[in-house]
């Protein structure tokens, strides 16, 4: 069996707040080959690394960061009622994370969610800021965010997060992906075949670290993408 890139989602969030600088210095010590991580833009467009569009989940505040002034968005205090009360974790923006990854070496899989679309100059400015990153690749479930960056004609890779009702033909047409990324349950589909014969490597998400494939996987993997980054490298018996 062949070591497949692990990476982190959102750090090794089943013992940090997620995209959390905590989270991060876990994925770091337990010796991952990636991280992902999300992000999106405050109202005075700063790049913050969270996952979604309001702050309810993780702050128990219902706002909107397309809303919030960067400023205030620095204020929050995130995870559980209690964690916030006497700790809390705070929002980093995307300059302070590339501030403590970019020594580490680590690859990174940098998800644009939907604050960035329409916005090319705040897309350009993220991945411009990533050049420093020695391997990274920009995915997202938004065509026009990554037709964005194949504008810049930059050497940079793409992937298409999909769906089931993705519009495959469009999305297999046009060959300037450099992978696909799905959801776990697409492995070993007809789809997962299609998109393999069309040319295209895939990443696969929400992986648990227990699925039996993980030790022969299909040669159209090329990252796990989990939750669970100890158990998917003690497969690999790199721990």
């Amino acid at each position: 069996m062949y070591n497949i890139p692990v990476y982190a989602h959102r750090g090794v969030s089943n013992k940090s707040v997620e995209n959390s600088l905590n989270a991060f210095k876990k994925a770091v010590d337990v010796r991952v080959d990636g991280i992902e991580l999300d992000l999106q833009l405050s109202a005075d467009g700063v790049a913050f690394v969270t996952h979604d569009i309001d702050f309810f989940r993780l702050a128990g505040n219902k706002r909107r960061i397309t809303d919030m002034l960067a400023e205030e968005v620095l204020q929050l205090k995130l995870g559980s009622s209690f964690f916030r009360k006497f700790f809390g974790s705070r929002v980093l923006t995307f300059d302070q994370f590339l501030q403590f990854i970019i020594p580490t070496g680590m690859k990174l899989n940098i998800e644009l969610k939907e604050s960035f679309l329409g916005k090319s100059e705040k897309i350009r400015e993220v991945v411009e800021k990533s050049m420093a990153v020695n391997d990274v690749h920009f995915s997202s479930f938004e065509f026009s965010i990554l037709e964005t960056i194949h504008a810049m004609n930059l050497d940079v890779q793409t992937a298409f997060i999909g769906k089931k009702n993705s519009d495959w033909d469009y999305v297999l047409s046009i060959k300037k992906f450099n992978a696909i990324h799905l959801n776990k349950k697409f492995y070993g589909t007809k789809l997962m075949n299609t998109i393999w014969n069309a040319g295209y490597p895939m990443r696969f998400y929400n992986i648990k670290g227990n699925e039996k494939y993980l030790q022969n996987p299909h040669e159209c993997v090329i990252g796990w993408i989990t939750d669970y980054p100890e158990k998917v490298l003690n497969i690999q018996k790199r721990r």
